[in-house]
Order: structure tokens, then C-alpha cells, then sequence
């Protein structure tokens, strides 16, 4: 397998220390992508895990908390990695302050990480079908970027949602990876007219029954319980990068506990989504009116 692949440890070694700032550009209404340098983070980082970032001026604890962002792709040789981001708090507006093309005397900020887990990789001769809603886009296309990277790429479809298609993100992105690329709209103005579970239902309702199958999905949480369901009720695997706040990123604060099980059919534990997760078994995250209730509003 390759090393990139490998999953990582559940308590991996951070770095902390200032990243330069690449760029910071628009990508869309209230949309950004920002790239920053720090080889340490763009050597470690794998798909699904997250950095936090110290949303401050230098010298300055307003806001005191940091904000986690997951990583939307690494480049190690370069030495840089991305994050993207949505305008939605103090923390996102002052990054947003950022130049767009900030030049050779770039800015920095205070970030840590890489933290969390990792997705697990497909085996062999299995399909791979991302699910995908706002700022979850982004550690979906990040493992889409190191799964096409491998001797042996997965076929690959990307069932990316949103409210209308001005709000659907990352689609110009997974679109360069030349994978295959569904939309679903709530007003139906792009592709699949419903939720972009509603779409991979139909997916799954086209294929072969028995085919080899891994369901991978990040979002919102309303779409993360959703895709819960679905693949539950269908016997799917399926992994879902949970959503939250988390103030210190690495299982101190407690201020991400949700129940969550730790083993399939066994009771619910309070477990903290940043040191345990993000990325969880579908089956573990509860069931009707159970399982987390998490957020990434107020970043």
C-alpha cells in the first residue's frame, strides 16, 4: 500500500508553528481556498484529518479560540497544503481579510496539526463513491486526489449537493481529477433535483447488486445522518468525516463529545469527534433521534 495511503495514528504528532501564506482566493459567493506552506503539516496531513488555525493578529487573543479546518489537499514536495473555508464568524472574516495574491512578502498564521484520523482505503476491485455537501467537498477531494495518485486508482464517483448550483462547491475542482461527477440541487437548477442523498440512492439502485462498493462522505450534519440511514438500511460500508466545533483539536476541552458507539451495536460513549475521529463507521453514529449532533456554523 502506498505510504500516503497508510492510515494514520489516531493521536498523530502535531506541529505547531507559523505557515506562509500562498494565496487566498475566492472561490465562489463566500467561498475560499487558501494555500499555506509549512512542510512538516504538508508531509504528515492525510485525507480527513484537520489543522487549527489561530484566527488572530499577532499579539492579540480575539477571537482565543482556534477554528479546525480540514485539509482540501497536500503537497509535500512543495511543501504546501490547502483548506478551504466559508465566510460564517469572526474567525473565517479575518481570514478572508487575507490578500488574494499576497506576493513574495507573504503574511503567516499560527496553525496546528495535522490532528485526527484518516479514511480507510478501498481494497482492490472496489468502487468508490464520494458523498459530499459545503466544506465537507474538501477532505473528499484531498483522498480523491491520493487514491488516483496509486498504482492501482479505484474508479471514482463524486456525488457532490447543495441548496442551488451557485452554492455547489468543488465542482471545478473534482472536474480536473476527471472523475466521474454528479450533482444534486435542492431546486433541481443542477443535476439530481433533492438532496445528494436522494441521489446516491439512485446510484445505488443502478448497480449490480454484490459489486464491491465504499461509500465515503463529509457534510453538513443533516446530510452526514442522512447518508447514515442510507447506508445502514442498505448493509453499505460507508465512513462519514463528522463536522464540529473543537477548540483545542486534540481531546483536551471536551468541547466536541457527542455519543458515538464504539463498536457496532454496542452502547453509546461520550466521544470527543476530534481525538476519536473525525471519521467514524456510519453504523457507529446512532440511530433515530440518536448519535451526534454537531456543527461547523460560528467558525
Amino acid at each position: 500500500m502506498p505510504e500516503f495511503l497508510t492510515p494514520a495514528a489516531p493521536r498523530p504528532a502535531a506541529h505547531a508553528g507559523p505557515s506562509r501564506l500562498v494565496f487566498n482566493r475566492s472561490v465562489g459567493p463566500g467561498w475560499y481556498r487558501m494555500r499555506l506552506v509549512e512542510p512538516e503539516i504538508a508531509r504528515a496531513v492525510r485525507p480527513g484529518q484537520f489543522v487549527q488555525v489561530l484566527c488572530a493578529d499577532p499579539g492579540s487573543v480575539d477571537p482565543l479560540l482556534r477554528r479546525p479546518f480540514s485539509v482540501h489537499g497536500a503537497d509535500p514536495a512543495e511543501g504546501s497544503y490547502d483548506i478551504l473555508y466559508t465566510i460564517v464568524g469572526r474567525g473565517t472574516t479575518w481570514m478572508a481579510g487575507f490578500p488574494e495574491e499576497p506576493g513574495p512578502r507573504a503574511g503567516t498564521l499560527d496553525v496546528i496539526g495535522p490532528f485526527g484520523n484518516t479514511f480507510t482505503p478501498p481494497s482492490p476491485g472496489d468502487e468508490v463513491v464520494l458523498v459530499g455537501g459545503g466544506v465537507g467537498v474538501a477532505p473528499l477531494h484531498f483522498f480523491a486526489r491520493r487514491l488516483l495518485a496509486s498504482p492501482e486508482p479505484p474508479p471514482i464517483l463524486a456525488c457532490l449537493g447543495a441548496r442551488t448550483s451557485e452554492l455547489l462547491q468543488g465542482s471545478a475542482d473534482f472536474a480536473e481529477l476527471g472523475v466521474d461527477l454528479r450533482f444534486a440541487t435542492d431546486d433541481g437548477s443542477a443535476g439530481f433535483r433533492g438532496f445528494v442523498t436522494g441521489l446516491l440512492e439512485e446510484v445505488l439502485d443502478r448497480r449490480a447488486p454484490g459489486a464491491p462498493l465504499r461509500i465515503y462522505g463529509c457534510g453538513p450534519p443533516g446530510m452526514n445522518e442522512a447518508l447514515r440511514k442510507v447506508a445502514v438500511a442498505r448493509g453499505a460500508w460507508c465512513e462519514i468525516c463528522l463536522e464540529s466545533r473543537m477548540a483545542c483539536g486534540f481531546g483536551i476541552c471536551f468541547g466536541c463529545v457527542a455519543p458515538i458507539r464504539k463498536v457496532v451495536g454496542g452502547p453509546f460513549h461520550n466521544r470527543r469527534i476530534c481525538w476519536e475521529g473525525p471519521v467514524f463507521d456510519a453504523r457507529l453514529l446512532g440511530g433515530p433521534g440518536e448519535g451526534p449532533r454537531v456543527s461547523s456554523s460560528g467558525l
